[in-house]
């Protein structure tokens, strides 16, 4: 499941992803964050992991067509998980998007 936390005043969103990532959860979400992007443009992320376990196929292509087409809407993204995984994926990533650094709370493999 995907969820938005809280969108406050400095344009910083927090998310939680848990789970596996549906094309539900996208359904859901995406239009919040355009409309947000289009009101308050670059914004900046809080992701946190928790018991993550990858996306949907579906999903994975939603997410890929939305953000190339929001590349210059975000701002910095911090991404917080317990897996090695998790870490090594948000770094493949951040070749391509603005990732700030990975912070691991514990290490689950």
């Amino acid at each position: 499941m995907l969820t938005i936390d809280e969108i406050n005043q400095d344009r910083v969103v927090t998310m939680t992803a848990c789970g596996k990532l549906t094309n539900e959860d996208y359904e859901r979400v995406l239009p919040v964050l355009e409309e947000m992007f289009e009101a308050h443009g670059k914004t900046r992320f809080f992701i946190k992991l928790q018991d993550f376990a990858g996306f949907e196929a579906e999903a994975v292509w939603k997410d890929l067509r939305f953000d190339a087409g929001h590349m210059k809407d975000y701002g910095r993204i911090a991404v917080v998980g317990d897996r090695k995984w998790e870490e090594w994926g948000t770094r493949f990533s951040g070749l391509f998007w603005r990732a700030g650094k990975v912070l691991l709370q514990g290490r689950n493999g």
